[in-house]
This record gives structure tokens, sequence and C-alpha cells, in this order.
């Protein structure tokens, strides 16, 4: 059962609804890469407060990876490797500068990085997906501009479970890239456009992996902006 009362700070009521609930878990159980994505998932205000503080009032800084080496490396190392060793550029939340920590903005992303923390959400997540969840202790954001990009890679580990992204960049368009592609474990592929307010969720243990397409061009100085992270195994040791 999903706490509504804790809830409904955060999500729109007709995805508490039991119907709604269910018909997202079957939509999730009969997906080949188990996934779903939830449209308007987030009330407009706190939707409206997030993308604000993630596109105008948080710091960021640029981080590389390889394949080759797990974590991000300097950027040196990066433009050293091979083409085909390259794994990701973009830039990941550094902090809040001072003059915006108390901004409301700042104080929903805070409290909602707390929010995921709590049973209320991973009772949510448990509903919608029909997983046995533990807690969520990844959590991360992420902004990704013009040649950006994460390269086909699968998420479990560290007793991983589910993966969710949320998308907080209004106007966005397909044309723009950034869109997420699920590889599904018999062939096939889901594509996944980063549209504002939409949050997808997938089953990492279910044999798929994904990537980002780069960033385009056409976006301008628009940034592709994102919350995500994991919910963990009940039974992690």
């Amino acid at each position: 059962m999903t706490d509504d009362d804790a809830l409904s700070a955060w999500i729109q009521p007709q995805h508490l609804e039991p119907a709604a609930l269910a018909g997202y878990r079957a939509a999730f159980e009969s997906h080949p890469a188990r996934m779903t994505v939830i449209r308007d998932l987030l009330r407009e205000d706190v939707a409206d407060r997030l993308s604000r503080f993630l596109r105008n009032e948080a710091e960021y800084r640029t981080e590389y990876g390889i394949y080759s080496v797990e974590g991000a490396v300097p950027e040196e190392r990066y433009a050293a490797a091979e083409e085909s060793d390259r794994f990701f550029r973009l830039d990941r939340l550094a902090g809040i500068p001072p003059q915006h920590r108390m901004s409301m903005n700042a104080l929903t992303y805070l409290k909602l990085r707390e929010a995921f923390q709590q049973p209320a959400f991973e009772s949510f997540f448990q509903e919608l997906t029909g997983l046995a969840l533990g807690a969520s202790d990844d959590f991360g954001v992420h902004s990704m501009r013009v040649g950006d990009y994460l390269r086909p890679h699968a998420d479990d580990n560290k007793d991983r479970a589910l993966a969710l992204v949320m998308y907080l960049a209004p106007d966005w368009s397909p044309s723009f890239g950034g869109s997420l592609h699920l590889i599904h474990p018999g062939g096939g592929e889901t594509c996944v456009d980063a549209d504002y307010n939409s949050t997808v969720v997938f089953d990492v243990l279910a044999g798929t992996s994904h990537f980002v397409a780069p960033v385009e061009p056409s976006s301008g100085d628009a940034a592709r902006v994102t919350i995500g992270g994991w919910y963990h195994r009940r039974d992690r040791g």
C-alpha cells in the first residue's frame, strides 16, 4: 500500500490511484526490457521548482569516463583514450552556490532527495513495478549539453534493482538528441525521449543495457537536466 498523504506533496494524485498503479505494473512486467514511462509524474509546482534549480541555480562540474577505468577520469586521460574506450561526457551536480542555498527551488530539491530515502517512495515504486525494493542511497543530478553522451552499459552492480530517471528540461525536443535507448535482452530497442516531467523506470536485473544518445547542436544553449538514481534489492547484503 502507498502512503498517499506523504506522496501527495510530490506526485500528481492520478498516479496514486490503484488502477493507475496496476496499469503501470502491467506495462512494466510485459515490456521486453521491464520498463515503463510515467508522464507528468510530479506536481506541476514541484517540477517547475526542480527545473529552475537544475537549470539556473545548481553548480556543475564536467566529468569524463572511459570503459577501461571505473569512475571519472581527468580530461587529459579521456582525450588520450581511443575513441572506442570513451564511455561518457556529462556534467554532474557539484554543489549549490551560497546565494541559492535557501531558495525555494534548492530546498525543493533537497527535500525530494530526502523523501526518496523514506518508505513512502520505496512503497510507491514497489507497487508500480512489483519488485521487492530496499533502500535508495544512490541519487544523482546530471546536465548534458551539445556533444555530451553516455555509451552502452548495464547498471546491474552494487546490489541495484530498479533505475529511475526524471526529465526536467522544459521544451526539450526529440530533435535535440539525448534520448535514452534501452537494449532488450533478446534484441530490439526502446527509445525514450527526454520529455519534461516524465519519469522512466527500468529493471536493471532484466539483462538489458542502455545508452544516452549525444545531445545535438540543435539544442543550442539548452541543457538536458535529469534527476536519477537506483533502488537496491531488498536482500542486499
